[in-house]
């Protein structure tokens, strides 16, 4: 005992003398030694008083490691009960006065918190402590806002406040919130409910006085009273907040692809509901969503979504129930989503997207659930507001599409408000699409699973399809600003299109019920003529079709719509150059091909040539890359022919329907503010596409087989049956407005390109099978490609007429190049049959512009006369040689007849050198009555020749011994009734001849003997009674028919009746 007493002793003569850090030092060793020794713990009790004088003192000290030891030793004299029971009131109360002054002054971090310990291990009676309430709690309320306080020792400082003194406490808060220290006391209702726990939830009363607090403080129009009620309730979820861990059951056998397939547990859910959990996490929502759903101060804001995030921290896995997420995720995110992407807002709206793209993503990452601490946490763009917490996600379930979708549509609706400005629309759109990819991933991950069964697999196709009708039906709709929406649902279809897999989405196990409304709005072509094409895939409202079927219906819906309200028409048809190529390549191109058609025919308005274009590119950049479109199967009425023909049939007849939809396509332009005078109805564009596409198809393999002809000679007719339909409506077009006469030029110029694409191309083959033609002089028929091309151009070229006859327009390029091509044809012609055959088909419109010549600009007369005299040198030409005979002049006499005495000399005097050199040469001729008089006066004027009959040549032409067979005149046949013969009327043999001596007028000639045949029709010539068989009749036939050349009543002569039989004679073989 006097040992310790003497080193007592010196103790405080060390602290007097100044030696205080070795007198503290040697003070705190001495403490902790008596510990366990009476006999020194009473020396200290006998020593007390003096020593807490000293020690308080020095507490505040300002050399830091004496006010430290002087702490550290004051709080061993007021924790041991032996000296706290021996320490007078009043050294109590300066103690506690010391140590609060110390706390609320002190700049030494170790100064604070030692002396916040010091208060959390007294052992004072709780009625001195009650005395030192006030300030008391002002310390401990002053070392939680000090940053550099120690919170565990400000808690355990707390706790002593809290012993005992629970209704002393809450009479103390309310105090002070009537003194207007409101962030005092939520501050300290913080720590105060943060120490009750779970108690206060037993105590019902205690909570709702308690409750009364920040009831208040939420309520205050002050931010810094909000904020600090939202961290001290943060103290409430500490308290009410502790969940039971979702149960997690990892199936080995249900492993794919490094995906678990997590099923959380009923029992779980069920214990959720019951324990009352639900109802704790519904008090502590309560304020929160009505935070965020004000208009308050953003730090405010802030601050609430901090305090959120703690929430979901808290829940552990029980975030991921479906109940759960309801209270918590879905209200927050919707006010926050409702409130706009405004400028003070974007950081709540980065937050919740973050947040929502995690919790969807998990599901499509490895997830392995062994700890509490295992997380998945990976957002950073708002890292501030998270802290340190995290939230523990895991794959969602099927039956939570319907909140993704939900939350997306609502992000999407935002962009539809008139009075969001056009950068934080794009931001909503960009923010909505980037969750539904997410969301799409997971889906995808759905479908792909062998475990998924076929009412699941249905449930997600209609969820997800419901929902884009949903998107594509909003941005039409009244009220609504679609200026971007459109795009952006545009986009939507095409992110289903192409994250979905085309197993899935083309199967036809797969079908649901076409319910777009906008599909019985569509106004149809109505053209008989294209009857036949609306059967390739009956496209009407409630059919049940495949879901890729589905979204092209609903993609060119909303096409339709966009592109006559939308701002984005260039990028709208990009995208659809995009999205045709990517459904071209990826899936099925005959049901795509064939959908496709079925709607856009049903489609007639502004901008759907645009439209047309966009979709023909995409299908021709297909054809490209593949090389070869086989699964079309081009067969001859084939669905894949038929959609091929539609497909380039749709420019010409969409323009050749009623006037008022035609007028529609030129006026929807200036209709429209947003489209930029850039975007007018160019139909030089559309003819590129067109015959870019047309080529595509042509080298394509597999495309053009044995089915080439078909398919050609059907295009032609099609083509030729749109060129009537536009025929008929010039005959009313008198009341259309110049627009639509606008458009009509443009329309016959775009036939007019097209007809070039076939001659020069037909010319071109034409070209290179000559010299295998000329091999095979047996086969000498034109192509059958070539045929139905020119007749394509003689109907347009009737058209044309008809049509520039009346209204001559200025600088139409076509006409010229027209007639170059078809120049450019017949100068590739060598044959006598192709060249008879286009004199047949081209002489009626020919004779229809020579007679309009004068009106024509001179780019057209210049071009027209070149064909004209490529005619004429090609008839003289012809292989074999063609025979100027009366036939033939039958034929041509309308042209030669406006030719041969035309105005313009660059037409009349090649015609009077072609006629000279052939007609003018014949010995005998019958001229039609048409020419008489046209030829009497160019004779007369000695213009022309006209040979005159020569009786002796005639019959030195008779008498020749070295006449060929081929250039009889007559044939002699038996018929199948009678045993006689009948004389066929081939050629004018006298002519023949004639020409025969003009081509080889030095050969020789050489006594060939007759055959029996020749010999037959000498002897009938020489009028015997009986030929060698000896039948009576055969030779009175024969002397009966009168071998001029003019014999009107010959057989034959009565058989010629109109050009057409004239050219069958001509083009039989000499």
């Amino acid at each position: 005992m006097s040992n310790s007493s003497d080193q007592l002793e010196e103790i405080k003569t060390l602290i007097s003398s100044g030696s205080k850090c070795l007198a503290y030092s040697t003070l705190l060793h001495f403490q902790e030694q008596s510990s366990g020794d009476p006999t020194s713990i009473q020396a200290l009790a006998g020593i007390s008083q003096t020593l807490l004088s000293l020690i308080v003192a020095d507490i505040s000290d300002d050399d830091e490691e004496i006010a430290a030891l002087a702490l550290k030793c004051l709080g061993f004299m007021i924790y041991h009960p032996s000296l706290v029971a021996v320490i007078a009131v009043d050294d109590a109360n300066l103690v506690i006065e010391s140590l609060v002054r110390l706390i609320t002054t002190t700049k030494m971090k170790s100064g604070c918190n030692l002396g916040v310990w010091c208060i959390s291990i007294q052992q004072f009676n709780a009625p001195f402590l009650d005395s030192h309430y006030n300030s008391l709690l002002q310390a401990v309320v002053h070392a939680l806002d000090n940053p550099i306080g120690s919170l565990s020792t400000t808690f355990e400082a707390i706790q002593v406040l809290v012993k005992d003194m629970k209704q002393i406490l809450l009479t103390k808060m309310k105090e002070l919130l009537n003194q207007g220290m409101k962030v005092q006391a939520i501050h300290a209702w913080g720590w105060f409910i943060r120490l009750l726990g779970s108690y206060a939830m037993k105590n019902r009363q205690l909570t709702n006085e308690m409750l009364k607090i920040p009831e208040n403080t939420f309520s205050d129009l002050n931010p810094q009273v909000q904020i600090a009620s939202q961290f001290a309730w943060e103290g409430l979820i500490d308290a009410l907040i502790h969940p039971p861990i979702v149960a997690c059951e990892t199936n080995a056998s249900k492993e794919e692809k490094g995906v678990q397939h997590l099923q959380k547990s009923r029992e779980t859910s069920d214990k959720i509901q019951a324990n009352g959990f639900l109802k704790s996490i519904r008090l502590v929502m309560t304020p929160l969503t009505g935070i965020i759903s004000s208009k308050c101060d953003i730090s405010v804001h802030s601050s609430c979504l901090n305090t959120w995030c703690y929430l979901l921290h808290k829940l552990d896995t029980s975030v991921n129930d479906p109940s759960v997420i309801k209270l918590v995720l879905e209200p927050i995110c919707e006010a926050i989503f409702h409130i706009g992407p405004e400028s003070k807002s974007v950081s709540s709206w980065n937050l919740c997207l973050d947040l929502l793209d995690d919790f969807i993503l998990a599901k499509c990452k490895e997830v392995e659930y062994v700890t509490s601490n295992s997380a998945s946490h990976h957002l950073s763009a708002t890292k501030f507001l998270w802290k340190q917490y995290s939230v523990k996600w895991l794959p969602w379930d099927i039956c939570q599409l319907d909140f993704h979708l939900n939350i997306i549509f609502i992000l999407i609706s935002q962009a539809s408000i008139a009075t969001v400005n056009i950068e934080y629309k794009s931001f909503a759109c960009d923010a909505a699409l980037r969750l539904f990819l997410s969301v799409l991933k997971g889906v995808r991950l759905d479908l792909e699973k062998p475990s998924t069964n076929y009412n699941d697999i249905m449930l997600c196709l209609g969820t997800v399809l419901r929902f884009i009708k949903k998107i594509c039906e909003d941005v039409s709709s009244e009220g609504s600003d679609s200026s971007d929406l459109h795009h952006t649902c545009l986009r939507f279809i095409d992110a289903v299109t192409k994250e979905l897999q085309p197993a899935t989405l083309e199967s036809p196990l797969y079908k649901v019920s076409l319910d777009l409304k906008y599909i019985d709005k569509l106004q149809s072509v109505n053209n008989i003529r294209h009857a036949k094409f609306m059967d390739i895939c009956s496209i009407v409202h409630m059919n049940m079709v495949s879901p890729v079927v589905y979204l092209l219906v609903a993609y060119l819906c909303v096409v339709f719509q966009s592109t006559m309200k939308t701002s984005k028409t260039e990028l709208i048809l990009q995208g659809i150059h995009k999205y045709f190529k990517f459904l071209f390549s990826s899936y099925d191109p005959l049901e795509t091909l064939s959908a496709m058609i079925s709607v856009l025919y049903n489609y007639v308005g502004p901008h759907c040539l645009n439209i047309w274009i966009a979709i023909a590119k995409g299908l021709t950049d297909c054809i490209d890359d593949v090389k070869e479109l086989s699964l079309l199967r081009m067969e001859s009425n084939s669905t894949g022919f038929l959609a091929i023909c539609s497909l380039l049939l749709y420019p010409f007849s969409v323009c050749s329907c009623p006037q008022k939809n035609s007028a529609s396509l030129v006026s929807g332009f200036s209709q429209q503010p947003h489209v930029s005078p850039q975007r007018k109805l160019d139909f030089e564009h559309v003819f590129e596409v067109w015959k870019t596409l047309y080529s595509s198809l042509k080298t394509s393999q597999n495309v053009y087989c044995s089915a080439t002809n078909s398919f050609l000679e059907d295009l032609y007719s099609m083509l030729n049956g749109c060129l009537d339909e536009h025929a008929r409506m010039l005959d009313g077009a008198n009341d259309l407005d110049l627009s639509y006469k606008d458009l009509d030029l443009d329309l016959l110029s775009l036939y007019g390109n097209v007809v070039i694409c076939f001659l020069e191309e037909n010319c071109t083959s034409e070209v290179r099978s000559d010299k295998s033609r000329h091999k095979h002089i047996g086969d000498c028929k034109i192509s059958s490609n070539m045929n139905v091309s020119l007749r394509f151009a003689s109907r347009y070229l009737k058209v044309l007429c008809t049509k520039l006859a009346t209204e001559p327009p200025t600088g139409l390029l076509v006409t010229s190049r027209l007639f170059s091509a078809l120049a450019c044809v017949i100068s590739c012609l060598h044959m006598k049959q192709d060249i008879l055959l286009f004199i047949e088909i081209i002489s009626w419109p020919l004779l229809q512009w020579v007679s309009h010549i004068e009106i024509w600009d001179e780019s057209t007369k210049y071009q027209l006369q070149l064909l004209w005299t490529e005619i004429l040198n090609c008839l003289q030409s012809s292989q074999p040689p063609i025979i100027f005979d009366s036939v033939l002049l039958k034929l041509q006499a309308p042209l030669l007849e406006k030719t041969l005495e035309h105005p313009n000399p660059s037409i009349s005097e090649p015609t009077i050198t072609f006629w000279n050199s052939t007609y003018g040469e014949q010995i005998k001729l019958d001229y039609p009555q048409s020419l008489l008089h046209l030829l009497d006066k160019l004779s007369r004027n000695g213009k022309i020749n006209l040979r005159k009959r020569s009786l002796p040549y005639l019959e030195r032409c008779h008498s020749r011994q070295g006449v060929n067979t081929a250039l009889q005149r007559y044939r002699v046949a038996a018929t199948h009734n009678m045993s006689s013969k009948r004389v066929e009327f081939v050629e004018d043999t006298v002519n023949q001849l004639q020409h025969e001596e003009k081509l080889s007028p030095r050969l020789k000639r050489k006594s060939l003997e007759l055959t029996e045949h020749q010999k037959e029709v000498r002897r009938a010539q020489q009028g015997r009674e009986r030929d060698c068989s000896g039948h009576g009749p055969g030779i009175r036939t024969y002397t009966s028919v009168d071998f001029s050349q003019g014999n009107e009543d010959s057989q034959e002569s009565q058989e010629i009746r109109d050009p057409e039989s004239i050219i069958e004679m001509l083009k039989r073989d000499t």
